[in-house]
């Protein structure tokens, strides 16, 4: 065939030569000139073409996670693997409620007693509690989130939905203290995920997250699920969250009762209430990246940890959880070169950071480890491991291109870094930052001319260290380049090490003097000034990357540009 038809060249301008082509092969048809009226014929239809081909494809796309764009594509297509993508979640933690005086009469704090921080956030006592007689304070398990109550009176009708018109409805991680509940005429019903089980006298109900981040209840035939009674009233309670923002780093930010509190002669008491540690596992609702991420290695395990990919799969799919590292012997053995430990057979080392680089407390690892306790093998032991974050400094020298500004130039590539350091994306636990990575990423700014980069480390030093020295630390990226470590005294640049030859770097300046273990990263200093602050900026010695070991993670902790000008 002279003209052969492609059938995948969906681009206009390839559409209108094929047409000329076809047309010209016939010979009846030679208005071919670009201001024809032909011509604009052919343009037209191969607009309509495109057009249609485009979203043919587009439709197409939408039927596969991978290639889905909108969310309520993606939502039908992971339901298909009974995934639920998860709404807001609360973060959780204690309150202490506390009076000025012991009394002789119990003073009860009350499930769901409102709270406030000082910025506004609404918290919820989620346990009964009491100070006791002759007791001043009780702490409480408590939850982000304020407490909501719909009335709804049933038409008896089968398989009845009631939409809850709120994006805000928290997610319920507490499989065991439910934040949303169905009364029905007193009587509390069941949730469940599916109807198959459930008989015609069956109290359950499902919840269904809708795309636009609303929650609708389905209740059941009286077939599969028995169906509310035409007018009983139907009550549903839930919890309104902040999700990430209800998150509390610090103590002392919870400081106000919203609810009346009362002794057990319902007298009203005074009380203080005051959060003595954090609160944390507060996360947003997932975006699509997230779910198209989560859904299938979620639904690989079969809600079933056995391997390290299904430990790290379930953990990361935990509310609050950012970015999991898990291992165990195996992968010790082959690190260390050395035979196992009987101490480490069998236990699961596990590494965590939670949203907004939190690390998680001993409530959030015990809560946690309940709930993957019941998804993996009896005889597995859990140990929690501390992660180490490597605060990561790009030195740069940029030339700017003609004809671009250096302040915008220096604007795209402290951006174009910081895409490199998304916690849990492009960053995570035990994973390589690539020199070539990031330096390629600068280089594909049309504005950067030529550029020249060292990923450096800062390490903080402890004036407590050591007690024969001022300042000490032991660097955490090992093995350490020689001639790389340079020591800032209060913020300004003083000296740099100098290899000794034998494993070893020293520091001699007016002010600073020292030693620096290459291998072990103990560096130790005398400094005359008394400083207030001493830290490092140092490189790995590993070709210019940064190599994390299993519980290390890197993080961007600024982009320093020594040296920024327009090319000659």
């Amino acid at each position: 065939m002279a003209n052969p038809i492609s059938y995948v060249s969906y681009d206009f301008d390839q559409l209108v030569q094929q047409l000329q082509n076809r047309l010209k092969s016939k010979g009846a048809w030679r208005d071919i000139y670009r201001s024809s009226t032909g011509e604009m014929i052919i343009e037209l239809l191969a607009y309509v073409l495109n057009l249609g081909m485009f979203y043919t494809e587009r439709r197409a796309e939408e039927s596969y996670i991978l290639t889905a764009k909108t969310r309520s594509s993606i939502i039908n297509l992971v339901a298909l693997l009974n995934y639920q993508p998860k709404r807001k979640t609360s973060a959780t933690g204690n309150l202490t409620f506390s009076i000025a005086l012991a009394l002789d009469k119990i003073v009860y704090i009350p499930k769901y007693t409102e709270c406030q921080s000082v910025s506004g956030v609404k918290y919820l006592v989620n346990e009964s509690a009491a100070i006791e007689k002759g007791q001043t304070s009780i702490s409480v398990k408590c939850i982000q989130g304020e407490l909501v109550r719909t009335d709804i009176t049933s038409d008896g009708s089968v398989e009845q939905e009631y939409l809850i018109n709120n994006t805000d409805v928290e997610n319920s991680s507490d499989v065991n203290n439910l934040t949303f509940r169905i009364v029905i005429d007193g009587a509390e019903w069941s949730r469940v995920d599916s109807f198959i089980a459930s008989t015609n006298v069956s109290k359950h109900y499902r919840v269904i997250n809708d795309p636009e981040g609303t929650v609708t209840v389905i209740f059941g035939d009286n077939i599969n699920g028995l169906a509310p009674e035409s007018g009983s009233t139907i009550t549903i309670q839930y919890v309104k969250s902040a999700g990430l923002n209800g998150n509390v780093t610090y103590a002392d930010k919870i400081t106000q009762i919203n609810s009346t509190i009362y002794d057990e002669d319902e007298t009203a008491v005074t009380v203080t209430v005051t959060n003595s540690g954090s609160f944390l596992g507060g996360d947003d609702e997932e975006d699509i990246e997230e779910i198209r991420y989560e859904a299938p290695r979620v639904f690989k395990t079969g809600q079933r940890a056995v391997n390290r990919d299904d430990f790290i799969a379930i953990l990361e799919n935990y509310s609050g959880v950012a970015n999991v590292n898990v291992w165990g012997e195996n992968e010790e053995i082959e690190v260390s070169g050395v035979a196992a430990d009987y101490e480490m057979l069998n236990k699961v080392k596990m590494c965590i950071i939670l949203q907004e680089w939190e690390l998680p407390d001993d409530t959030f690892k015990n809560t946690l480890s309940e709930f993957v306790y019941d998804k993996s093998m009896l005889t597995v032991k859990y140990e929690f491991i501390t992660p180490v974050i490597l605060d990561v400094i790009p030195t740069l020298i940029v030339n700017v291109t003609t004809g671009y500004s250096m302040s915008q130039t220096q604007a795209d590539i402290v951006e174009e870094v910081e895409k490199l350091f998304k916690l849990g994306s492009t960053t995570k636990l035990g994973t390589m930052i690539k020199y070539s990575e990031v330096i390629s990423a600068i280089h594909d700014l049309y504005s950067v001319a030529y550029v020249n980069m060292e990923l450096e480390i800062k390490k903080e030093l402890s004036d407590s260290y050591d007690s024969f020295y001022d300042w000490g630390a032991t660097l955490d990226a090992l093995d350490v380049k020689p001639e790389s470590v340079r020591v800032f005294v209060d913020g300004v640049y003083d000296t740099v090490d100098v290899d000794s030859g034998d494993g070893t770097g020293a520091f001699a300046s007016v002010n600073v003097a020292g030693v620096i273990d290459y291998d072990t990263g103990v560096i130790t200093l005398d400094i005359l000034s008394g400083p207030s602050e001493v830290y490092v900026r140092y490189q790995q010695n590993k070709d210019g990357n940064i190599e994390p070991t299993f519980r290390q993670i890197c993080k961007l902790d600024s982009v320093d540009i020594t040296n920024i000008q327009m090319e000659s």
